[in-house]
């Protein structure tokens, strides 16, 4: 922002915010801040972009649209500002800053410029606020006569270096004076740029010009034309980030779904054995335990049928014809989750991403950016993801599982480990705080436990489920013991050995 333009515009927010009180805080985008405060003509709302090319300060009536979670800096500002009165102002507009006096509280100053963020002071610095020289026109002839003289602008000099010396030392003094009239927006080529004076046709570059009785009204032109276009981009690009994410998600859920509708076919064909070892039993023992057996097949070959040893011969024929209606039973879900995941995938190619995220992204929980686990770390862990998308790791040692704990999970992530005996650490990680995890994946991971643990063994296990905060190494004792201040939930899984082999991520 051109200095000589700031020194009007900030004469004119010390006219309307002094003795304002400061409602409300909100932090819209990185680097971009609304103060609502107010003024003499009622609620306002002071926008400040922080940019040493784009900076704004602008005083408007609009409200940008704010995230209901603000971040940890403006919790901090606001800690220290609201409620809190805006008293005697001190403009230092060669440097584009103007500190605000406050009314009793931690700080006692609020520095505001564009091209810095916000800062709460307790004393100005030496010098802060004291005019400048300024020099004869003769001096412009100097190249560097603006290290000397920092009002000496750009935008001025170049002004200045179309005139004679009796009309520049004229515009000089006006500008020195400050007392502007009119104020002027020029757009197109280079950027947008206000200024307290005309600029001749030979200085315009074809750009447009607009004309504004007071820099207040011109800088609120320009602020709600650049900034609020800007985070309705930024926005926007959030929703294009989600939408991409979730056809990710999508494609492996779909492929997840082709994986089980496979495996349950096959399990549907146990049947035929079922049928070949029940036409064979009046010449078998079905007491006797057998390895294998061979049976005629359904085209008259010989079918040679792997038993398991531990059950007898009708007690496996038994066990196809089970798993078999198991298999049936699946493939009917499997059908409904295809037709569900058919219809979300239809409305993500449209561009329409679900209602909850949809509305985590109105709340401005944003998803975090992947946490990468150390190379070293690495090592020693199996890396999972859930049907449902969420990352999942599981320690192949206790060293490991001491590191996952304490070097990959977050507080939040979710800790599971079988009850009552040893087993691995596995940690299912979320995005932030409080984020839901369908109860899929909560049991797939309890699974992922299940099955590297004491119970591997048996047809279930019991897991529990904690949050890592709540998981404390135990002092002296190996690495991987650990004790549980409270647990989140208990779950009775069936361990099924194919589920390392479905959620495995190489």
């Amino acid at each position: 922002m051109e200095a000589n333009f700031f020194r009007c515009l900030a004469r004119d927010l010390v006219r309307e915010l002094s003795g304002s009180r400061v409602d409300k805080i909100y932090n819209p985008a990185p680097d971009v801040w609304t103060f609502k405060v107010g003024t003499h003509g009622g609620a306002s709302f002071l926008l400040l972009r922080a940019s040493q090319r784009q900076g704004l300060l602008f005083l408007t009536s609009e409200k940008p649209a704010n995230p209901a979670s603000p971040s940890a800096q403006c919790m901090w500002f606001r800690k220290r500002l609201v409620n809190r009165r805006l008293l005697d102002a001190c403009v230092d507009w060669t440097a584009r800053a103007v500190a605000f006096a406050l009314s009793p509280g931690e700080g006692n100053w609020l520095m505001l410029s564009p091209q810095g963020a916000p800062a709460l002071v307790d004393q100005l610095p030496a010098g802060f606020g004291d005019e400048p020289p300024w020099p004869e026109f003769r001096a412009l002839a100097d190249e560097d006569a603006w290290l000397s003289y920092p009002q000496l602008t750009p935008p001025l000099r170049r002004l200045l270096s179309t005139m004679a010396e009796g009309r520049g030392q004229a515009v000089l003094d006006a500008v020195r004076r400050g007392g502007c009239s009119q104020f002027f927006l020029y757009q197109g080529a280079g950027g947008p740029q206000l200024l307290p004076w005309r600029l001749p046709e030979t200085l315009r570059d074809s750009r447009s010009e607009s004309v504004y009785a007071s820099a207040l009204e011109a800088a609120d032109e320009l602020g709600r034309g650049e900034l609020f276009p800007h985070l309705r981009d930024l926005a926007e690009a959030g929703e294009r980030s989600a939408l991409k994410v979730e056809r990710r998600r999508m494609k492996r859920s779909l492929a997840s779904v082709d994986r089980d509708q496979e495996r349950l076919e096959g399990m549907v064909a146990l049947s035929r054995y079922g049928e070949a070892l029940r036409g064979e039993l009046y010449r078998l023992d079905k007491h006797e335990k057998l390895k294998e057996v061979e049976v005629p097949g359904p085209d008259g070959e010989p079918l040679c049928l792997e038993l398991d040893r531990r059950l007898t011969v009708a007690e496996n024929m038994e066990r196809f014809f089970k798993l078999a209606a198991k298999g049936r039973r699946g493939l009917e879900f499997v059908k409904i989750r295809r037709r569900e995941l058919l219809r979300r995938q239809a409305e993500l190619e449209q561009g329409r991403l679900p209602d909850e995220i949809m509305e985590r992204l109105e709340r401005g929980e944003q998803r975090s950016k992947v946490r990468q686990v150390p190379p070293t770390v690495r090592k020693g862990l199996s890396a999972f993801r859930t049907e449902d998308g969420f990352a999942v790791y599981r320690g192949k040692n206790a060293q490991a599982n001491h590191d996952l704990v304490r070097k990959v999970a977050s507080p939040f992530d979710l800790w599971f480990h079988a009850r009552g005996g040893a087993g691995s650490h596995v940690v299912l990680r979320r995005d932030y705080p409080d984020q839901d995890v369908p109860q899929r994946s909560l049991e797939q991971a309890a699974t992922l436990a299940g099955l590297r643990s004491f119970a591997a063994g048996n047809a279930r296990a019991e897991v529990i489920c904690a949050q890592v905060k709540h998981v404390h190494a135990v002092k002296g004792a190996g690495p991987g013991k650990v004790t549980v201040d409270l647990e989140v939930a208990a779950l009775s899984v069936s361990l099924d050995p194919e589920l390392e082999k479905r959620l495995g991520v190489d």
